[in-house]
């Protein structure tokens, strides 16, 4: 297994990486905000899809900022052993696992800002223009995509088995995608099946 303080001290710049970015945009967000006076229109998820989605992703923020600290004070390893995937090339699997929440990041801050200050869920604003630039110009849910990379990485890089049950957010956000492109058809119509079929859904088009 990789050293426990390499560990967390490359978990820690993941979390740094992503926070630096979104806190930033969140707060340009929430400034944009207060500065606008369109009506916001609230975005139904559907709740098969909040359970599949929402817990994962909880467990997945919660153990994303304790695990650096469990780690570097040599608890992970010591207290959680009878948890953890034993495999002799257990320093390759965490390897892959930290290139896939590497890769998660970039996408998600690389999606937030290519967003910029409106969101198209819960709630949309009314002047809310269609984001096709950045990473939404490679796929139409970079953000939903990010977590995928973050359920499938975090369990290879911990080693952990039971975190495997953070794969039952991928179909969440599935859902919650396919949702939000029906509202998004309804507001913007041939624009939006236009943008369908040239960009790809979580993956890009190479044909």
């Amino acid at each position: 297994m990789i050293d426990q303080s390499l560990m967390a001290g490359v978990l820690t710049l993941l979390v740094a990486l992503f926070f630096s970015v979104h806190i930033y945009m969140d707060l340009r967000m929430a400034r944009s905000r207060r500065n606008s006076s369109s009506r916001d229109r609230e975005f139904p998820i559907p709740g098969w899809a909040k359970a599949l989605a929402f817990p994962p992703s909880l467990v997945f923020w919660a153990l994303f900022l304790i695990s650096p600290l469990l780690l570097y004070r040599g608890w992970y390893y010591q207290e959680l052993t009878f948890l953890l995937f034993r495999n002799p090339h257990e320093d390759v699997i965490q390897v892959a696992g930290l290139l896939v929440i590497l890769g998660g990041v970039v996408l998600a801050d690389w999606g937030r800002v290519s967003r910029g200050v409106i969101a198209p869920s819960g709630p949309m604003p009314s002047d809310y223009t269609l984001a096709t630039r950045g990473a939404y110009g490679v796929m139409r849910h970079p953000l939903y995509m990010s977590y995928w990379l973050f359920f499938i990485g975090l369990p290879l890089a911990l080693l952990s088995v039971p975190l495997l049950l953070l794969l039952v957010g991928i179909p969440g956000y599935y859902g919650i995608a396919t949702a939000e492109e029906k509202i998004l058809i309804q507001k913007f119509g041939e624009k939006y099946r236009k943008y369908q079929k040239e960009v790809g859904m979580f993956l890009p088009k190479v044909w």
